[in-house]
């Protein structure tokens, strides 16, 4: 699942245009997904709120999948009304009783859309939870030229706009904000730069890390956190850092009361410098030192609303130290829907416990 609000202001108009803003909110363009678009409603006024992906579940699944959209993360974020997006097929589908599968290779104008019992399943469980289903869309793909239909209304369907073309994502190019053709591709921005650099970056490591095992407890903390600052710095002024920069910077942040030091970069105006270092870092550093700069980098990224980036950079942490405790913290912040200002507190208080804990150790 990801989980990604939106902020920007921008107006919407028929079915779609909001087919073709579902990559901008989740940060990719999705396939075979269940895609939930949140919205608070006031009046004659809808707004986007908190947008959900999910895969598409095999049969015996789909109950478990309503009971949690039904209960967590909408519910948390006071979502009121939502727009139920299914794009692709996903598990084998047949149409009426009697009828051979359908065949999705090929868009069919008349071809019925695909899970409606997960969608009859969806109306129920989000109606008895309080929240409207505004609309119930299909989608074969979501590009331009995709074919889409409502699951309500025979003749109700369409071709989909460029999403590039679109004011949504003018205003997000504008902003930066990169969308990526797939969630696969995402994942190769935090991926291993190489099985050689991995090799060399953890041998160097080591033989760092034995030397600090020489010097007296409590002597290096405060030398580490200016050692990870100072390379935020450096990185916000434009400047290269060295291999042995990055190296004294991960090996700084093994210690984990410079990393929840380091988590209120994400709240200042460095922020976005610190994430380009930590993603940086993260495409180098091997087991287990990545795990560290990987939830820096999913901390930071779940503040700035890109939840897709959060996802995938806990799946770096979790493939290695499946028990890290701020990885799973922030996996279930995810999974409920925490906000990203509730998330902004928790940090600040593990800024505090990091900075008691420093204290006690010196006194």
């Amino acid at each position: 699942m990801t989980a990604t609000p939106l902020n920007a202001r921008i107006r919407i108009g028929d079915a779609g245009e909001v087919l073709a803003a579902v990559p901008h909110l989740l940060g990719f363009t999705p396939a075979d997904s269940l895609v939930l678009l949140g919205l608070h409603t006031t009046g004659d006024t809808a707004t986007f709120g908190l947008t959900l992906r999910l895969d598409l579940p095999p049969p015996e699944h789909r109950r478990a999948l309503v009971e949690y959209v039904s209960t967590g993360p909408l519910i948390r974020r006071g979502v009121t009304g939502v727009i139920v997006v299914v794009t692709g097929s996903g598990t084998a589908e047949h149409g009426p009783p009697g009828d051979p599968p359908l065949d999705r290779s090929e868009p069919d104008e008349d071809a019925d859309a695909p899970q409606r019992d997960l969608i009859a399943l969806l109306r129920d469980g989000l109606g008895e939870a309080g929240i409207e289903v505004l609309h119930e869309l299909w989608t074969d793909r979501l590009e331009a030229g995709g074919s889409w239909r409502c699951y309500d209304d025979p003749v109700c369907g369409g071709r989909i706009p460029d999403p590039k073309r679109t004011a949504l994502g003018a205003a997000m190019a504008a902003s930066g904000s990169v969308t990526f053709d797939s969630r696969q591709e995402l994942q190769r921005l935090v991926a291993p730069e190489s099985e050689q650099v991995l090799a060399r970056w953890s041998a160097r490591l080591s033989g760092m890390a034995e030397d600090r095992e020489r010097e007296p407890a409590g002597v290096g903390v405060h030398r580490d956190v200016s050692i990870a600052l100072a390379g935020i710095r450096r990185t916000a002024a434009g400047e290269a850092l060295t291999e042995d920069d990055q190296l004294r910077i991960l090996l700084a942040l093994s210690d984990h009361r410079v990393r929840d030091l380091c988590l209120g970069v994400a709240l200042g105006e460095s922020a976005l410098a610190a994430e380009q270092l930590w993603l940086s870092l993260v495409r180098k550093a091997p087991e287990p030192e990545v795990a560290e700069v990987a939830a820096l980098l999913a901390f930071s990224a779940y503040l700035r609303g890109e939840g897709a980036l959060a996802s995938v950079a806990l799946e770096r942490v979790e493939a290695g130290r499946p028990e890290h405790a701020l990885g799973g913290l922030l996996r279930r912040a995810l999974d409920t829907g925490v906000s990203p200002k509730e998330m902004a507190e928790l940090a600040k208080d593990a800024m505090t416990d990091a900075q008691l804990m420093i204290e006690q150790e010196e006194s």
